[in-house]
């Protein structure tokens, strides 16, 4: 019976231990590169300053790296053959696409995929 509660007494000491290898978090600021890039290539609008610092809870924002980020992602999604895939897929036309300065061609690919892949799914 006492070696029990030895090994009871072992076991519930042993649990309450600290691991001297766990580290505190080491918060960054956002990257807001990349957030910037996400939301072009997610195909939203351009989000203003306090909708940023709302979602990233940092008042600090970059826009300028914002912006920059977004225009690399713009770079990435506005293209034909990219929109062209969006409208097969059935997707909605990216937002993001709309102030590029070959929207309107931009939009004749995307609408030409919601075409064909409206003439598949009727022809399935």
């Amino acid at each position: 019976m006492r070696l029990i509660a030895l090994a009871l007494l072992a076991l519930s000491l042993s649990g309450c231990q600290i691991n001297p290898y766990t580290f505190q978090p080491d918060w960054t600021s956002p990257d807001w590169f990349g957030a910037g890039k996400e939301d072009a290539m997610n195909g939203v609008p351009v989000k203003d300053n306090q909708a940023l610092a709302d979602n990233f809870n940092d008042p600090k924002v970059d826009r300028s790296e914002y912006l920059r980020g977004y225009a690399d992602g713009q770079k990435k999604v506005c293209e034909e053959g990219f929109i062209h895939a969006w409208g097969l897929a059935g997707k909605s036309f990216p937002a993001s696409c709309d102030t590029v300065e070959n929207a309107a061609k931009l939009h004749d690919a995307w609408q030409q995929g919601m075409d064909e892949s409206m003439k598949a799914s009727r022809l399935n």
